[in-house]
């Protein structure tokens, strides 16, 4: 594989060179600092372009011109690192050498970059039909985490612990904020996002990546140069513990424990942390969480431990029965506590750190999550596979304590089931 970074004065290409893979996939992502971006009109803008452009201005004609490029993958999406937030559009397709058409590959640019850069505006305003759908549907989606008990406590118990941070916010927005879009501040969203924020495109495929760079450069001209740098991470202030019960509908209780942290070292971050999280709380039931709470106790449903360093957290959650919660925070205190001490077999331990680098392995055969992970490591820092095969199996059980002491528990939150449901 050929790793090789473009910089295009307004904007910076990162390339992969390789032929592991029979298509292609090209993202061209918008960053921002989202202290400065309205969410809800960005993520209303993200769909918007998506759904129709002024040369296909209907989602029949858009189906019908990704049908004709062989069933063009085309999407859109909004996500957030600490303060970054991403407003991503992509395109997956085959590779040139399966189409018969030599100008394929030219015709899939002038598609991508003209659905891009000529969105269905008409005299200064967005088509209205379009945009009434889209906030129909978009209506739906910010209620759909409603529909699961895990999916609600995980976002209300985040707006609780981090109220008035960008950490408890949602990306997607809110109904409030979507009712009031009008069609000038979407016109003007979409300015926004072309001249202040930062552009940067992912490609990766068996292509020539000089050519096709200076094709996408001859196309694709952004006149504004954004080089502003934004943290990926927020530290929120670790406030003192508290726990909140709240009664639902749900017909099963949610025990979600926060432990928030600072001063998290890149060795720690890269190479400490997953074998951590593995042996903690994500290790396909042999875990210390799944044993103490699942396997000897038959305390819950399903239980986990994930970390979120770009806002500082580690949460454990669990579903359960209302009357196991007392149980359940004792299992994880035992858990969290030999984590503390190194109580940790040994082969377990180093079996953990060969299957994390066995799933390393298969993340390399995937072509998104390549091209995702060199990006990272190119942008923020991340570990590249090679620096993973190197250093991780050096980790010891001495580094897992070090990394515990720092986490701290600083709040429960458990979403209680219904009373016909106890």
């Amino acid at each position: 594989m050929k790793y090789k970074k473009y910089n295009q004065n307004s904007y910076d290409i990162y390339t992969i060179e390789t032929d592991k893979f029979k298509n292609c996939y090209m993202e061209i992502r918008f960053r921002q600092d989202i202290r400065h971006v309205n969410v809800t009109r960005r993520h209303l803008l993200a769909r918007a372009m998506q759904y129709s452009s002024l040369k296909y201005p209907t989602k029949r004609e858009m189906t019908i011109a990704l049908e004709e490029l062989y069933n063009l993958g085309f999407s859109s999406d909004v996500f957030r690192v600490g303060y970054n937030h991403f407003t991503s559009f992509a395109i997956d397709f085959l590779h040139p050498k399966f189409v018969n058409d030599k100008k394929y590959l030219k015709e899939v640019l002038n598609f991508f970059f003209e659905v891009l850069t000529h969105p269905n505006v008409k005299e200064g305003n967005f088509d209205n039909r379009s945009i009434t759908i889209l906030k129909e549907n978009l209506h739906a989606t910010l209620d759909q985490y409603k529909e699961r008990p895990l999916s609600f406590a995980r976002i209300d118990s985040l707006q609780r612990i981090f109220r008035g941070s960008v950490s408890g916010e949602r990306i997607l927005g809110t109904h409030e904020d979507l009712d009031t879009i009008t069609n000038e501040e979407l016109v003007f969203e979409y300015k926004e996002l072309f001249e202040n924020a930062r552009c940067e495109i992912l490609l990766i495929g068996d292509l020539d990546m000089d050519c096709l760079v200076k094709e996408i450069s001859d196309i694709f001209y952004k006149p504004s140069i954004v080089l502003e740098t934004v943290p990926d991470f927020i530290s929120n202030p670790i406030e003192s513990f508290k726990e909140e019960r709240i009664l639902s509908t749900y017909n099963q209780t949610q025990l979600l424990c926060y432990y928030q942290f600072k001063e998290i070292t890149s060795y720690e971050k890269n190479f400490v942390s997953p074998i951590f999280s593995r042996i903690f709380g994500s290790a396909d039931m042999t875990d210390k969480l799944s044993v103490y709470l699942r396997i000897q106790n038959s305390l819950c449903y399903y239980c986990g431990f994930s970390l979120s360093f770009s806002d500082s957290y580690g949460l454990v959650f669990v579903g359960l029965n209302k009357k196991e919660v007392k149980k359940a925070k004792e299992m994880i205190e035992k858990a969290m506590k030999e984590m503390l001490k190194g109580k940790i077999d040994k082969e377990y331990f180093e079996q953990q750190k060969e299957k994390f680098l066995a799933d390393l392995k298969i993340r390399e055969d995937d072509i998104y999550g390549l091209i995702d992970t060199y990006y990272f490591h190119e942008v923020f820092g991340k570990a590249f596979y090679e620096e993973y095969y190197e250093k991780l199996p050096k980790v010891t059980i001495e580094d897992l304590q070090n990394f515990a002491k720092k986490l701290e528990l600083t709040y429960c939150y458990v979403l209680e089931e219904g009373e016909s449901n106890a």
